[in-house]
């Protein structure tokens, strides 16, 4: 996917819509984890910052340095590197954000300690993730696409990529880093129109056909090529059916050093 689809896909104002109350012009902010940046570049356009840093592993960022300096975002800068070692002294930032990321790591408490690390005092981090124990998927062939779940589960797990069920864990997780305060909430994103539910269909029936979710799938015996193909097709006919409905929880929580 584009970084411009994804800055509407993935926008600042609909994942970070928790958290923007407690930013304000003149901040500095690390964005860790920020994948290639739809979500940096949506706050950094909201915001006037005195420093904006999206860190990410292992992200190529071109698409996201480009977008800056095009729109004249010269206090945003990308920058790979390791959650569990940030390569910044102590205090350097006013806040942290999380977005979709506490899920990918082995170690969340260690990483979280990174960034209370960082944090000035009292200074507040934000984090989110979704939470597959609370899927909502109503249409056709509803136990096939469950399934592209289920797998999708086992698949993350086999490669130690993610723990989607780790949302509800949050609060207790920044509790156990050594915040304070903490504060945490859910809310469901929801795809209901035919334009949404298009596009939806459409990128999960992608993901049955090619790149990493299929080859997985089939690479560890979870499903064959043969099954995959009927759960492509079952997605490009639920985003076209008047009963499909697809929603996902997110767990999000806030705290202060």
């Amino acid at each position: 996917m584009s970084l411009k689809k994804r800055l509407r896909t993935r926008s600042a104002a609909e994942y970070a819509a928790f958290f923007t109350p407690y930013l304000r012009d003149g901040m500095s902010l690390l964005d860790c984890g920020c994948g290639d940046g739809p979500i940096t570049l949506g706050l950094a356009d909201q915001f006037d910052f005195e420093r904006l840093v999206g860190l990410d592993f292992a992200e190529d960022f071109r698409e996201a340095r480009d977008y800056a300096r095009a729109h004249g975002l010269s206090k945003l800068h990308f920058l790979h590197g390791d959650a569990n070692a940030l390569p910044f002294p102590e205090a350097t930032f006013d806040a942290v954000y999380a977005h979709s990321m506490v899920e990918t790591l082995d170690t969340p408490v260690e990483a979280l300690r990174e960034m209370r690390r960082v944090l000035v005092e009292g200074g507040p981090i934000g984090v989110a993730s979704v939470e597959y124990g609370g899927v909502l998927i109503a249409g056709p062939s509803e136990d096939l696409l469950r399934r592209f779940y289920a797998l999708r589960e086992q698949q993350w797990a086999l490669r130690g990529q993610a723990e989607p069920r780790r949302g509800v864990r949050l609060r207790g997780l920044l509790h156990e880093a050594g915040f304070r305060d903490v504060v945490a909430s859910a809310r469901y994103i929801s795809y209901g129109t035919p334009e949404a539910l298009r596009q939806f269909g459409e990128d999960r029936a992608v993901q049955c056909e090619a790149g990493d979710y299929a080859e997985d799938v089939v690479e560890f015996g979870l499903a064959t090529e043969a099954e995959l193909r009927d759960m492509a097709e079952a997605w490009h006919a639920w985003g076209e059916s008047p009963n499909a409905f697809f929603a996902f929880p997110w767990c999000m929580a806030v705290g202060y050093r």
